[in-house]
């Protein structure tokens, strides 16, 4: 991943399936996989912002549906994690950072949905695969494992998986390590992160002989992203169909959310989305979604592109678990869960929590909560004596409220 140093940089994966559904990267698609923790956005702003908290893209109108934690950048004797401004206090006996405050939001996300991974590497950082046996290393500290003797940086937060962004040190050791993680913890998601030249200098072994559930390639910083000729998300699907050791991986555009996130390959959301359908109309049977790097530019940079990403290539519906219209459609979320209509279907929604007719349809609301028509079809409000009826429809016969429409009906023999 692109970094001006190991304190700033990547992100993104998909839309919450309803309710309680949750998102699995080894099955899944149309996701949206986001990298977390390298606060890129101060380069993109120039310190004027800063990456937001874990939990604040969980809540996003259409956030990700996986999350990798960038990143744990020291694997040798001394395993470290680095999370730039989010995590900087260590624990005592070690140079491990203590970043059991977030435990909590990564379990507030896995309820939402929403698998967290730990990406290992990045651009800079002192790391090789020298541990044969580091698999279970890995497996106490961030995932299942129960050896009370281990710092857990995450508390009792336990991870869904793990990523490899490998860009530096040796290429050795990574196909074991992921096939040792599978077999200890067949539950937990692998994932990787190799550059878009194949086969991937740092990772081409490991994909090969290795154990992966999704691949997000980088299609930027090298000729081969979507922007130039030698776009190559063919070769992958060549790979995934005929080389990997898993059957069913699946593959994600890897993209830059902002002209700064790196230095060649950046999109915008028009164009990452009609490569994204274009790219689904060839390879369905591969393709799992989108990648970005990373959150913070993704959701709150200059000219974020997430919301877009998600909601025009990904069709990403609301966030709101029990939601069962299609208010987040264009871009807007129903703040009423217990809404039923389609409210949000042209940008306004329901303010009534108990309407369930159409008040939005023309961005209107209706302002009586207990009507169920759809007076706001018309545009109409509610007639202040007579709220079953829409204002600029009635008159009165003999203080009797009567339409317009039904006058029509019986021929005019009705008098106003």
């Amino acid at each position: 991943m692109y970094s001006k140093n190991i304190g700033m940089a990547l992100v993104v994966a998909l839309s919450l399936p309803c309710e309680t559904t949750s998102f699995d990267l080894r099955n899944g698609t149309d996701g949206l996989a986001v990298y977390w923790g390298q606060n890129s956005l101060a380069i993109q702003t120039n310190g004027a912002q800063n990456e937001l908290g874990l939990s604040q893209y969980c809540t996003m109108p259409t956030p990700p549906t996986t999350i990798l934690l960038s990143f744990h950048n020291i694997f040798t004797q001394d395993p470290q994690i680095n999370l730039s401004n989010h995590c900087q206090k260590t624990f005592r006996s070690s140079q491990m950072l203590d970043c059991t405050q977030l435990a909590a939001q990564i379990k507030g996300c896995q309820q939402k949905g929403i698998q967290i991974l730990l990406s290992m590497g990045g651009a800079s950082g002192a790391y090789s695969m020298e541990n044969p046996d580091y698999a279970q290393t890995v497996f106490n500290t961030y995932l299942g494992g129960t050896n009370s003797s281990v710092q857990r940086p995450f508390g009792t937060a336990v991870l869904d998986g793990v990523d490899l962004d490998i860009e530096g040190g040796s290429p050795a050791g990574y196909a074991n390590f992921t096939n040792m993680l599978h077999e200890i913890s067949p539950d937990s998601v692998i994932t990787s992160a190799p550059q878009c030249p194949y086969p991937d200098a740092m990772l081409g072994d490991a994909l090969n002989n290795g154990w992966f559930d999704a691949v997000f390639v980088q299609f930027y910083n090298n000729a081969c992203s979507p922007d130039k000729s030698g776009f190559n998300f063919n070769q992958w699907a060549d790979w995934a169909k005929t080389k990997s050791k898993n059957p069913n991986v699946k593959l994600y555009i890897g993209s830059p959310a902002c002209e700064e996130c790196a230095s060649s390959g950046y999109l915008g959301a028009q164009t990452l989305e009609q490569t994204y359908q274009k790219t689904k109309t060839q390879y369905s049977d591969v393709l799992g979604g989108i990648m970005l790097w990373d959150a913070g530019a993704a959701y709150n940079g200059n000219g974020p592109i997430a919301e877009a990403v998600a909601q025009k290539a990904l069709g990403k519906r609301d966030e709101q678990p029990d939601y069962r219209g299609a208010a987040g459609a264009v871009g807007k979320r129903d703040e009423q869960p217990d809404y039923r209509g389609a409210a949000g279907a042209m940008g306004k929604r329901g303010e009534q929590p108990d309407y369930r007719g159409a008040a939005g349809a023309v961005g209107k609301r209706d302002e009586q909560p207990d009507y169920r028509g759809a007076a706001a079809t018309l545009g109409k409000r509610r007639h202040p004596k007579h709220p079953n009826y829409p204002a600029d429809d009635l008159h009165e016969v003999d203080n009797a409220p009567v339409s317009a429409r039904e006058i029509t009906r019986r021929n005019g023999k009705l008098r106003l």
